[in-house]
Order: structure tokens, then sequence, then C-alpha cells
């Protein structure tokens, strides 16, 4: 799945995509303002879903089944924010943690070497080489490999839990 920079986003193949990629998109356009929260909607798993359209190519479902809706209940925008909020939170902080290290592993070189101690010049050459380098890819792997990953298994893993308690309660009422 791309994501609105353009980047690939982490996806497993669980087998399980709770949110449907155009719900995911219509749900960003709706909460950036740019698409009112209006359409047809499947009534089980709220995909946008065609005026002819009879059963939902997302869960397959059939609209006989259970009736396409006009609008995307709030509680479910929460749970996408929520989702993204916790997957930023744990990407940026394996992204900082990446930054930190090359900060730290920057002064341990130049600190650490008897010759960059004692040639200014060269010890900031060196220095900004491992911040810039270092930093850069330090940040993009913590980040945006493991990061990545760490932050989609467990954000998804609250969705999953939120997800089947609005089940219950919107099949009980």
């Amino acid at each position: 799945m791309t994501a609105e920079g353009g980047e690939r986003r982490y996806v497993p193949d669980d087998d399980c995509p709770l949110f449907s990629e155009r719900l995911e998109e219509q749900l960003l356009a709706v909460t950036s303002g740019t698409a009112p929260n209006a359409g047809r909607f499947c009534g089980h798993c709220y995909t946008p879903l065609g005026e002819r359209t009879s059963v939902c190519p997302h869960c397959e479902m059939e609209t006989s089944d259970r009736r396409p809706v006009g609008r995307v209940p709030e509680v479910v925008i929460e749970m996408l924010q929520t989702q993204r909020r916790t997957e930023s939170r744990i990407v940026n902080g394996f992204a900082y943690l990446g930054l930190t290290l090359a900060v730290v592993g920057g002064l341990v070189l130049v600190l650490g070497v008897p010759y960059l101690r004692e040639h200014l010049i060269w010890a900031t050459i060196v220095y900004a080489a491992v911040l810039i380098v270092g930093g850069r890819v330090l940040a993009g792997v913590l980040g945006g490999y493991y990061g990545d990953r760490i932050a989609y298994d467990r954000a998804r893993g609250r969705l999953r839990e939120e997800w089947a308690e609005w089940v219950e309660v919107r099949d009980e009422g």
C-alpha cells in the first residue's frame, strides 16, 4: 500500500485486512477534509461500493445480506486514526533512536581516536560524515524497517481488538 508521501507501507501477509485500501484512502480524504463522509459503503466492512455493486469486493458480503450504509461510522474513522497514530509514534521513535546512535557513535569515534582529538578540522569532518551517513542509514533502517514492522503489528493487534468489540456492539443493536 502506498502512503501519502509515495512511500510503501509494510503490509504483512496475514489474510485479514480490516480496512480495505479503498476504505483507508476514503477515510484519509474524509479526515483531511478533501472528501465528505458520504456515499455507498458495505454494511459490514464499510468499503466504498459502486451503485450497482451487489457483492463487496473486500469482504465478499452480499448487499442483500447486509444493507449498504450512507456513511462510515465515526468510531470506525477513530479506529483508523488511532492505528495511524500508533504506527507513527513507534516508527518515529525508532528513527530518533537511529539518529541518537549516530550522534553518540560519532562522539565516541571523535573522542576515542587520539589523532582526531588533536586535529579539530579532521574531527569536524569525520563527525559530520558520521552524522550525515550514520544518521540517515540508522534512522532509515531502525525506523523504516524495524519500526515499521513492529508498529504495524502492534497497531494491527489493537485494531483487531477494537474492531471485534465494535462488531459485537454494532450487531447487537
